[in-house]
């Protein structure tokens, strides 16, 4: 009787225990879900891409530069006819970070790692400068914590 119960203890434990491994298990996987599937914070590095489809006279997009990540990398593609400009200015400080010339069917990179000028966090505009050229291709801007 001693060694039944004894016995219907440990298993009943075991059980216990592989169940509420499982049910964490099950949790962690549908947190990482939500958070994945969450509005970005401001705690969060941004990273903004940019279809350009040649149907608006200098488009506008906004961005945030998170605390800390001080290094950015601008890609763009120019996949239109004509020439277009990046812009990229900080809101409050009216600093620009690019002022880049993009030639029709140009690929390019450009990288600021917090030097002249600096990237303060917070608040930026993109503007596409295309004129009547109505800008295509597209734009990848990102940040980093480290230099590029």
């Amino acid at each position: 009787m001693i060694i039944g119960t004894i016995a219907l203890s440990i298993s009943l434990i075991f059980g216990v225990s592989i169940a509420w491994k499982d049910n964490v298990g099950l949790r962690s996987e549908e947190g990482n879900k939500i958070i994945e599937n969450s509005p970005k914070t401001s705690k969060e590095p941004q990273t903004l891409t940019w279809d350009l489809k040649g149907d608006k006279v200098d488009p506008v997009k906004d961005y945030s530069v998170t605390i800390g990540y001080s290094h950015i990398k601008l890609n763009v593609k120019n996949t239109g006819g004509h020439s277009f400009r990046v812009e990229i200015k900080h809101n409050s400080k009216n600093t620009v970070i690019f002022n880049e010339d993009i030639a029709a069917d140009e690929i390019v990179e450009f990288v600021n790692n917090d030097l002249m000028p600096l990237v303060p966090s917070g608040a930026y505009s993109v503007t596409i400068y295309g004129g009547s050229g109505l800008p295509k291709g597209q734009v990848l801007l990102t940040q980093s914590k480290v230099p590029y």
